[in-house]
Parts: C-alpha cells; sequence; structure tokens
C-alpha cells in the first residue's frame, strides 16, 4: 500500500525511493531473527553536488533511508567532470564489500563501466540514473542493469526550443551552451532542441560546450553576444 501510494506522487524524492525498494527486492534475504532484521545497506552514487539538480537527488536518497529503513551510503564529487574520482570512489565501496545493491548515476556513459563490471561478476543489481548507460556498452562489458531511469532528453530539447520559439521572431539567429558533449544527455538534448528550433524557422548560428560549467556557460555567452550584441539568442541546454 505504501509504495501503491508513492507512485502516484511524481516527485524526484519519491521516485528514488522506489529505486531504493527495487533493489531491496533483488538483494539476498537475511535469515535473522523478526526481532533483529537485516537492514539492507545500498551505495548511491550521483556527479557533483554543486549542481542542484543532483542536490535534489542527494535529497531523494535521504528519503528512501528514512522511509524505508535502507542504509544509503552516497558519494560524489566536489566539482563537475571529474569521472576518474567517481570511479575510484565506486572502487573503495567495492572493495570494501559490504554494500548489496548500486544506483548510479555516472559522469559519462561508460566512465564507471570497469567497476560495474566487477559488480555484475558479483551477481549485486544495478540501478542506472539520468546518465544512461547504452543497452550495447554494458552488453558488451558484461553488466547486468535491472533498470534504466531518466528523463527524455530529446523531448527536453523539444520543449525548451518551443519556449524560445514563443519568445522571438521566426528567423532569430540562436546559439547554443551545450553540456558536456560527451555525455548522452546533453548530446540528445542538442538534438532536440537543433532539429525543433530549426523547424520552427530560428538559425542556429553556434553551439559550443561548457561541461555543465556555469562560470564556462557565463564566458561562452558573453563572446557570442559581444560577437553579435544585436542578434543572437543564447539558450543553455
Amino acid at each position: 500500500m505504501e509504495l501503491a501510494a508513492m507512485e502516484k506522487q511524481n516527485s524526484p524524492m519519491n521516485r528514488l525511493a522506489l529505486f531504493a525498494a527495487l533493489l531491496l527486492t533483488l538483494a539476498p534475504v537475511s535469515s535473522v531473527s523478526a526481532q533483529s532484521p537485516k537492514k539492507h545497506k545500498i551505495g548511491a552514487l550521483t556527479k557533483s553536488l554543486a549542481n542542484p539538480y543532483f542536490l535534489l537527488m542527494k535529497q531523494g536518497y535521504d528519503y528512501a533511508q528514512k522511509k524505508l529503513g535502507v542504509d544509503v551510503v552516497f558519494g560524489s564529487t566536489p566539482k563537475e567532470e571529474e569521472d576518474v574520482e567517481q570511479l575510484n570512489i565506486l572502487q573503495s565501496w567495492l572493495a570494501e564489500g559490504s554494500l548489496e545493491g548500486y544506483v548510479v548515476t555516472p559522469f559519462r556513459a561508460t566512465s564507471l563501466n570497469s567497476a560495474l563490471t566487477r559488480i555484475s561478476r558479483k551477481n549485486l543489481p544495478i540501478v542506472n540514473i539520468d546518465e544512461l548507460i547504452p543497452e550495447d556498452a554494458a552488453k558488451a562489458d558484461g553488466i547486468k542493469i535491472v533498470a534504466r531511469i531518466a528523463s527524455n532528453n530529446v523531448e527536453a530539447g523539444t520543449l525548451d526550443a518551443q519556449l524560445v520559439l514563443s519568445s522571438v521572431p521566426k528567423g532569430s539567429d540562436v546559439a547554443i551552451i551545450e553540456g558536456d558533449p560527451g555525455t548522452t544527455s546533453s548530446t540528445e538534448r542538442v538534438t532536440g532542441f537543433t532539429n525543433a528550433a530549426k523547424e520552427g524557422g530560428l538559425n542556429i548560428v553556434a553551439s559550443q560546450p561548457a561541461n555543465w560549467d556555469r562560470k564556462k556557460a557565463r564566458e561562452l555567452a558573453t563572446n557570442m553576444l559581444q560577437a553579435d550584441p544585436n542578434g543572437t539568442k543564447i539558450r543553455h541546454i
């Protein structure tokens, strides 16, 4: 009943609680007594908490931990693009050996695959969130993913283009500030935006990556506007 009620609430925190519940159903069942039930332990690895999106995701893990009575070992990196440091965190968890399942958001689609292969060999469940590992890459590396959960990033880019089209006249010049071109999420958003913007009659005059770095994005926007101060509209996706 409790899970059914949570499914009706479309919030990130409740969805993450369901992810944790999924892992619990797949984790080995303990034979301890009813007076002392086993408390399952899950590793949750995200990108940098400097990004408000992943700070909200952490709040979801905290919610799941309290609501479901599960121990969540949380990991993140101080800054964006620290894929090696993120991999090191996952490898250290694996070496420690106490986790029964993993929820991972890699910086890049395959940047955690070496450790995830070892996790799959131990028959421990993996849930992949936000930055999805392509199915063919996972299969090639022997990675078994029980669930993939992410936004429809092409649709997000399309909706963003529609917002711009409602704000500027047809024929306007538009520049795109991308995320990390090495990530599926950024590539798909740019694709959705570009296709919808062109179909709507906008001119894409530039598209440059800022690698999710706000300072770099601001510098790129400044340079673009200085190059064309009267015409170009900037869109950060």
